[in-house]
């Protein structure tokens, strides 16, 4: 209908005809006519980009065929959104449609997609076999939420082409009410009488609920996936080996002159524990909208920089860098007097995870493989705890302490994720143990 176009959204609303369309002659097996292929079964809808054949996932090469497949899918339109229903994932009903396995059409789809695409699934069948499927087709995020519909249970998967776009399912409530009045603006009946009701059933808290995966999903996949299910992310075990703050006091620090405050041991620590882990759940969080914001007003508002300068070096100096863990970077500051513990130069760290590599030997270049935690395409056990993923609470001492030693930690594990933000902070390290340059709070505090 005309609203569709004002919107400039164009929709497919036949993901069967689609597939058959652009796969037909390459697709072993039974072949049947798009027209007999039941629509109620699967619907798509999105919005043409430009063809690019750099859409093209690399990893849809993988179990298909026949190389024609491929060939036929690049220079194909692709949709920033594709949403799909069928209520079994299993390799006969997809032979029965198309002649393929469901693998070969779930990998069609991640390539249907747009660089920052979405794939929208609903099925009553179980949904750890379907999210295995979607992982293995090229899919980077994946978020799953139930619902109940008549009585009958539905299991929906949300499932993003790149990593990075799942930074738009972790939007907060102002983001989202943001994105719905523009949406309704949008397609405003105002423009075409003909326009349905954008929200019959969704506000901001509603789609706050989902983000969080609910307990059941948790269970299933720690029953289905034992090995991934990491416990210690899932909270502090009474058990933990946790020494109260009082243990540590503030001076000035011994790494160098330029090194401004410090901790200090004023008794014994063993190796193996935690410290303050009660002030570590209180950790100040610049989430990733809002790091953004905060940098884009920094370099824009120069009336007022000096307000921002302040509230950004707080958060650079005392705080730590989380990756993409929720799609961009965020930041981290300890509570309490953790956020005081410096770096550990050439190797002299005894707090946190300890390698044999130093901020003097590490090259520039390369970024080592396994300093960084990788989030995996799903793990709802990350996702209902990621506060606690994201905070310092499961450093450990990686060796006894001694009465009056500086407590100290390897900023190298808080670098950049990208190669140019990993070049910068490793020679910052470098400038700030060697005495050539002063850290961020150093610098802000001698102004």
């Amino acid at each position: 209908s005309n609203w569709r176009d004002d919107v400039n959204v164009s929709y497919l609303e036949d993901a069967g005809r689609w597939f058959m369309n652009n796969f037909r002659d390459d697709v072993h097996g039974k072949k049947p006519n798009p027209s007999e292929v039941d629509g109620e079964s699967m619907t798509t809808v999105g919005k043409n980009v430009a063809p690019d054949d750099k859409n093209f996932d690399a990893s849809v090469r993988d179990g298909i065929d026949d190389i024609n497949l491929v060939k036929q899918n690049l220079g194909k339109e692709t949709f920033d959104v594709i949403i799909t229903r069928i209520f079994q994932w299993d390799d006969e009903l997809f032979d029965n449609y198309y002649g393929v396995s469901s693998s070969i059409f779930l990998r069609s789809l991640c390539s249907g997609l747009s660089g920052h695409g979405v794939l929208v699934a609903s099925t009553r069948g179980p949904s750890h076999s379907f999210v295995d499927l979607l992982t293995k087709s090229g899919f980077s995020s994946i978020h799953v939420y139930h619902k109940s519909h008549d009585s009958k249970a539905v299991s929906y998967i949300i499932a993003f082409k790149q990593f990075e776009t799942r930074v738009k399912w972790n939007q907060n409530a102002a983001q989202i009410t943001l994105a719905l009045h523009r949406s309704i603006i949008m397609s405003s009946p105002q423009s075409n009488n003909n326009a349905p009701n954008s929200l019959s059933h969704f506000d901001e808290a509603t789609m706050l609920s989902y983000q969080i995966p609910q307990r059941a999903v948790q269970d299933a996949f720690c029953h289905h996936n034992p090995s991934e299910c990491q416990l210690d992310v899932m909270g502090f075990h009474p058990t933990t080996k946790n020494l109260p703050p009082t243990i540590l006091k503030v001076a000035k620090s011994s790494v160098g002159e330029n090194a401004g405050r410090g901790l200090f041991a004023i008794d014994v620590i063993p190796e193996g524990y935690t410290i303050a882990l009660g002030e570590q759940v209180q950790s100040f969080h610049l989430p990733p909208s809002a790091t953004l914001v905060m940098e884009i007003m920094a370099e824009t508002d120069h009336k007022n920089y000096t307000d921002y300068d302040g509230f950004l070096t707080f958060f650079y100096g005392y705080g730590y860098a989380i990756g993409h863990a929720m799609g961009w970077t965020q930041y981290v500051v300890d509570s309490g007097r953790l956020l005081f513990a410096n770096h550990g130069c050439d190797g002299k760290d005894n707090y946190g995870p300890h390698y044999s590599f130093t901020e003097k030997t590490v090259d520039v270049e390369s970024i080592p493989e396994g300093l960084f935690e990788e989030i995996p395409p799903y793990n709802p056990v990350i996702e209902r705890h990621m506060r606690h993923f994201i905070c310092s609470g499961r450093d450990r001492t990686s060796r006894i302490i001694g009465v009056g030693e500086e407590v100290l930690t390897n900023y190298l594990t808080y670098a950049g994720k990208n190669l140019v933000d990993w070049k910068y902070d490793v020679l910052s390290l470098r400038g700030q143990c060697e005495g050539d340059i002063v850290g961020d709070i150093t610098g802000y505090e001698s102004k």
